[in-house]
């Protein structure tokens, strides 16, 4: 069986057949589903809600470091239209280190730092 956790970034499919993007809100182990919030789908009306997905239909998607370029160009439409600054910056970064002759690096979050991410929860401190 499939574990999911509270903030995975997945793709699935609903009962209803259509393709969804975006991240788990809740998990409901008894009858085998997620809540994903919708960033993007093939049913413009469902994007920026929840829908509720059998696990069964869904799979996670693949940590952002091992992206290649056509990839993390549509990472980066999914972080502009969920409004995530922190994720886009991330994946920026990692769009121009893959550049022939980059000399971009990513670098680390800077001490006393305070960000949100997608879900609300705190990265760093503020200080």
């Amino acid at each position: 069986m499939k574990h999911f956790n509270i903030g995975d970034w997945v793709q699935g499919n609903t009962q209803e057949g259509e393709l969804v993007h975006g991240y788990i809100e809740t998990v409901d182990p008894t009858r085998g589903t997620v809540g994903i919030h919708v960033i993007a789908s093939d049913n413009e009306e469902s994007v920026g809600t929840e829908v509720e997905v059998r696990r069964s239909l869904v799979k996670r998607l693949q940590d952002s470091s091992s992206y290649d370029k056509e990839q993390l160009n549509s990472l980066i439409d999914l972080a502009l239209a969920a409004r995530d600054e922190v994720w886009f910056m991330e994946l920026t970064t990692k769009l121009f280190a893959l550049q022939p002759g980059s000399k971009v690096k990513e670098a680390p979050m800077p001490a006393g730092a305070y960000m949100k991410n997608r879900l609300g929860f705190s990265l760093g401190e503020n200080k």
